[in-house]
């Protein structure tokens, strides 16, 4: 099913049809594993990032519950969480040897990749216990879907809740905007990545109401938190090199990865800046009036 909220049924059947089909496709990468169990448990997590998107959409409609819920989906993604980040450093050092322009750095990479491959084995959780933390997040899965299916969404209006979240979370994007052209640290940078998830989720949510338009936000959002994403894991991997579980390479070799990646580092922030000054280009009020009154216009069409 299209992760989209569809203005033509009743709200509450809306939610709970998104909210379901994503955890139940969670439950079923995780149940058959056709990839294995690292890829299902990859295509898992993007699933349970999704659903803590639409709840943070539809909060202000039942505030407890999205809170609650919400932590009870980002426990689960991060006990599931460890060999990924391990496996996200290397798709990091690859990344940096396409990008690569001359021979002595790509061979420096490569000796970095090897050391975190070696890294990477070494902590890895055993499949035994992915396969039992597999086991006990479909058991979790299973709770919040009983959790939604139960839950009452009718508090305040669609529309009304739609808009409020909406302006709330554009207001919040400008100021990670803002902090990250006033101050690039990594926390600045790694806020304005959650905005642009944010913001594309909640793009794909309503598109039904506002077609052409959202479909190019939503991708222009996409592309930018997947820009962030990879300079997260630069930073991430800069911070390794520094530090003191520092893959043990040849000091040339450590100074020539280092180097390359804060250089592609500093590249990434100045596209994610521009970028992200258009991709949030708009007015927090003007938008949010714009999508409550479309949804609201969208709803009464099916009720007349």
């Amino acid at each position: 099913m299209a992760f989209s909220l569809d203005p033509d049924r009743p709200f509450d059947a809306a939610v709970r049809k998104v909210a379901v089909s994503q955890l139940e496709d969670a439950i079923r990468a995780l149940k058959k594993q056709p990839n294995g169990i690292h890829e299902a448990v990859h295509d898992a997590r993007k699933k349970f990032k999704r659903v803590r998107g639409l709840y943070r959409l539809v909060r202000p409609a039942a505030k407890d519950f999205a809170k609650a819920e919400n932590a009870r989906i980002r426990d689960l993604a991060n006990s599931l969480s460890a060999d990924r980040d391990a496996a996200a450093l290397i798709e990091c050092v690859r990344y940096l040897r396409l990008n690569a322009a001359e021979g002595h750095v790509d061979m420096a990479l490569a000796r970095l990749e090897a050391a975190l491959i070696v890294r990477r084995d070494a902590r890895a959780v055993s499949e035994d216990a992915l396969q039992k933390k597999a086991k006990a997040a479909i058991g979790i899965c299973r709770e919040a879907i009983a959790a939604v299916e139960n839950q009452d969404f009718d508090g305040k209006s669609p529309e009304k809740a739609i808009g409020k979240a909406w302006r709330k979370q554009l207001a919040s994007a400008h100021v990670a905007v803002m902090a990250v052209r006033a101050e690039a640290t990594d926390e600045h940078f790694h806020d304005l990545r959650k905005e642009a998830q944010t913001y594309w989720m909640f793009c794909a949510l309503v598109a039904d109401i506002w077609p052409t338009a959202l479909k190019v936000k939503r991708a222009d959002a996409k592309a930018l938190a997947d820009l962030i994403g990879h300079e997260h894991d630069l930073s991430v991997m800069i911070a390794l090199l520094d530090g003191p579980d520092a893959p043990a390479l040849s000091d040339k070799t450590h100074r020539i990865c280092r180097e390359e990646a804060i250089a592609q580092r500093a590249r990434l922030r100045r596209r994610a800046v521009k970028n992200a000054r258009k991709v949030f280009d708009d007015e927090a009020e003007i938008e949010s009036a714009i999508v409550k009154t479309l949804w609201r216009k969208r709803v009464a069409r099916g009720e007349g």
